[in-house]
């Protein structure tokens, strides 16, 4: 009987043993799973922190980019302005030129028959 009995604790203990393996088998494999969904959790939460980042800089970019885009067409606008007026400057200044160079004939019309005619008297 003894042997029954040995037989029957080691039965016993054998099927302990592999009901504690499978829970833990059970539970190796549900904190597994929940590593797994904890790893994904994470995974989505940084990808998601990525992307509003890089929506972030892409939008500072534009920004930084319409600026300078801005200042460059400003610039432009106003080396087109200065040209535009250092050509009617320019301009202005030959008409006047041209009128003065008029007067001074006009003048010398005037002076040198004067002139002649004090010699004249003189």
């Amino acid at each position: 009987m003894s042997t029954q009995k040995q037989k029957e604790y080691e039965r016993i203990a054998n099927e302990i043993q592999e009901k504690y393996k499978a829970k833990m088998t059970r539970l190796r494999e549900d904190m597994e799973a929940k590593r797994k969904q904890e790893i994904a959790k994470i995974e989505a939460k940084k990808n998601k922190r990525i992307e509003e980042l890089k929506a972030k800089h892409d939008n500072k970019y534009q920004e930084i980019h319409d600026y300078y885009n801005d200042i460059t067409r400003l610039n432009m606008d106003m080396i087109s302005t200065l040209r535009a007026d250092f050509k009617n400057e320019k301009s202005r200044e030959a008409q006047a030129n041209r009128e003065k160079m008029i007067k001074h004939a006009e003048n010398d019309m005037i002076v040198k028959p004067l002139e002649h005619v004090k010699k004249e008297i003189a």
